[in-house]
C-alpha cells in the first residue's frame, strides 16, 4: 500500500465509510506511516477508533474470533492514558508556555480530506464523500463509478447519440478528490477547485475546463490534442503530465510541466514548454523559467512548500485547505516565507511554523484567522 493510498482509508475511517476488508487492511499498515503526530486529533477519538477497528474485523472472523472486550476496553483506556502522557511531555519539552496558544478553537480545524459534489448532465447532483463505492450513474453511454480508492471512473460501456453531455466536479474549500476521464486521463483536484468534462469525447480533440489547480496526466492520442481551458489562458497537450493553477483570486496563472511538451495560448500570445519549465500568465503575456517541481507538485504530493512566497499567498493556500476566512492586521507586506509541512497537520502546527520566524503572529477565532505582524 502506497502512503497516498493509506491516507485515503485513514480518512475513511474517520468518517465511518470503510468496510470490514479496508479495516483490516489500515490496521495491517498502521505501523508502516505515522501520519498523524501526537495532539493532532482527539486521542479519545483515536481510542475509540481503535476498538471499533478491532470489533469490525472481530465480525469479520466470525465465529472464529475470541476477542474479550472487556479486556479490549481496558486496554483502549490505558492507550488513552499513554497516549495523552506522550502528549503532554512532548509538548512540556518543544512548546515554551508563552507559545502555547493551540487553543480548543484551534483544534477544531482539521486539514482537508476527499470531498466533491459531482453534477451530471441533467443538473443531478451527487455528493461523493456521501456515496458508497460502485457505478453511481450512467450518461449517455458511459458508466460513472466510485472506486475503492475513493476516487471517480468514467468508462464508455455502450454506443450513445451525438449529444455531447457535461459532467461536473466540484471541490469545496477543505477537499481535494480525484478521478479518470473518459479516454483514461487522470486528473488531481486541489481545493476550491472545479472540472467540466464531456462523459465522452469526440470530434478532433479533446477539451476540459478548470478552475482551480489541476495535475493532469494525459493519456496519449495525436489524433485527439487534450485542451485545459482556464479563464485566461488554454493549454494544449497530446499526452504528458503538467500542473495548472489557475485560481482566480491568485495574480499569475501557472503551468508547470513535468513530461512531454505544451503549448499555452491566450489571445494571439503563446508559448512553449519542455519539462522542467514552468508558463506564467499575467495580463502583458507569458514568462517562461525554470520550475520549482517540488514547490509547484508539494500540493498533490500532501504538502506546503513555501519558497521565499509572501504571506498574502501562503495564506490563500491554508484557506482553501483547512476551509477557514484570512483577515489581516499587517503593516509589512513585503515579508516572504520560506519552508515546509505537512498539510495533514493540525492548522495550530502550521500557524506555528510561521510564528516562529517572529515577524507574525495569529489569532484565532472560530474559522476566522487574523494574521498580525
Amino acid at each position: 500500500m502506497t502512503k497516498e493510498e493509506y491516507i485515503i482509508l485513514y480518512q475513511k475511517s474517520l468518517q465511518g465509510n470503510c468496510t470490514p476488508d479496508e479495516l483490516v487492511q489500515l490496521q495491517n499498515y498502521t505501523d508502516d506511516f505515522e501520519l498523524i503526530e501526537p495532539g493532532a486529533v482527539d486521542l479519545e477519538k483515536q481510542a475509540h477508533m481503535y476498538v471499533s477497528l478491532m470489533k469490525a474485523i472481530a465480525e469479520r472472523e466470525k465465529p472464529r474470533s475470541f476477542f474479550n472486550w472487556k479486556k479490549l476496553s481496558a486496554a483502549a483506556a490505558i492507550l488513552i492514558f499513554m497516549l495523552a502522557a506522550l502528549l503532554y511531555f512532548t509538548r512540556q519539552k518543544t512548546v515554551p508556555q508563552a507559545e502555547s496558544y493551540a487553543t480548543t478553537k484551534r483544534s477544531l480545524i482539521l486539514p482537508g480530506s476527499n470531498k466533491a459534489t459531482l453534477t451530471l448532465g441533467d443538473g443531478h447532483t451527487i455528493i461523493l464523500n456521501r456515496t458508497g463505492e460502485g457505478q453511481i450513474a450512467s450518461e449517455n453511454g458511459t458508466a460513472v463509478s466510485k472506486t475503492k480508492n475513493d476516487e471517480l471512473a468514467y468508462n464508455v460501456v455502450a454506443t450513445a447519440s451525438e449529444k455531447i453531455v457535461f459532467n461536473t466536479i466540484t471541490i469545496p474549500r477543505g477537499g481535494q478528490y480525484s478521478l479518470t476521464l473518459p479516454d483514461g486521463s487522470k486528473v488531481w483536484l486541489n481545493a476550491a477547485s472545479s472540472l467540466r468534462f464531456p462523459t465522452r469525447f469526440s470530434g478532433d480533440s479533446r477539451e476540459v475546463e478548470l478552475d482551480g489547480e489541476g495535475y493532469f496526466e494525459v493519456a496519449k492520442n495525436k489524433q485527439m490534442p487534450f485542451y485545459v481551458n482556464t479563464h485566461d489562458m488554454k493549454v494544449k497537450v497530446l499526452g504528458t503530465h503538467f500542473n495548472v493553477m489557475a485560481y482566480r483570486d491568485e495574480v499569475f496563472t501557472k503551468t508547470t510541466l513535468l513530461e512531454g511538451r505544451v503549448m499555452l495560448s491566450s489571445g494571439s500570445a503563446t508559448a512553449y514548454l519542455n519539462p522542467g519549465e514552468q508558463g506564467v500568465w499575467a495580463s502583458n503575456g507569458f514568462t517562461v523559467s525554470k520550475a520549482d517541481i517540488d514547490q509547484e507538485m508539494a500540493w498533490k504530493n500532501g504538502y506546503f512548500i513555501f519558497n521565499e512566497e509572501n504571506l498574502q499567498s501562503v495564506m490563500r493556500k491554508i484557506s482553501r485547505w483547512y476551509d477557514v476566512d484570512i483577515a489581516y492586521s499587517t503593516h509589512n507586506q513585503n515579508l516572504t516565507y520560506t519552508g515546509s509541512i505537512s498539510r495533514f497537520k493540525n492548522i495550530a502546527e502550521v500557524l506555528k511554523v510561521l510564528s516562529l520566524t517572529g515577524t507574525v503572529n495569529f489569532n484565532v477565532e472560530e474559522r476566522r484567522i487574523t494574521a498580525i505582524n
